[in-house]
């Protein structure tokens, strides 16, 4: 199976420090789900703006983790979100990505 994570990045921002890899992990792996609980919680209410600002905050640290489809996804949820454009898009793109979020923290978690 493909990895949905790609540490590269993180290891360049760290300069390959393992502590500070595995803090950043660590953060993602706690944000995250709260994010996507607030993201859940937004697309429900049809709270596009509060879509578009959950969406945002999660996003740098979908690209720290090197989620390239990920960032993808949460990109299009922002703006699609941010435009209120194609809103009936947004729950099969918001399953989606989340279920992508949670394979992607459990393949985390074993690196760590």
């Amino acid at each position: 199976m493909e990895a949905l994570t790609d540490l590269t990045f993180l290891q360049s921002f760290t300069g390959g420090n393992k502590e500070k890899i595995v803090k950043y992990i660590n953060l993602f792996l706690q944000a995250c789900p709260d994010q996507l609980a607030k993201m859940n919680a937004r697309l429900a209410e049809k709270d596009y703006p509060g879509l578009r600002a959950a969406a945002h905050t999660l996003k740098p640290q979908v690209i720290y983790m090197g989620m390239k489809k990920g960032e993808e996804q949460v990109k299009r949820i922002e703006s699609m979100a941010g435009e209120q454009r194609d809103v009936e898009q947004l729950p099969a793109l918001f399953t989606e990505f989340n279920e992508l979020c949670q394979a992607a923290m459990e393949e985390l978690k074993k690196a760590i």
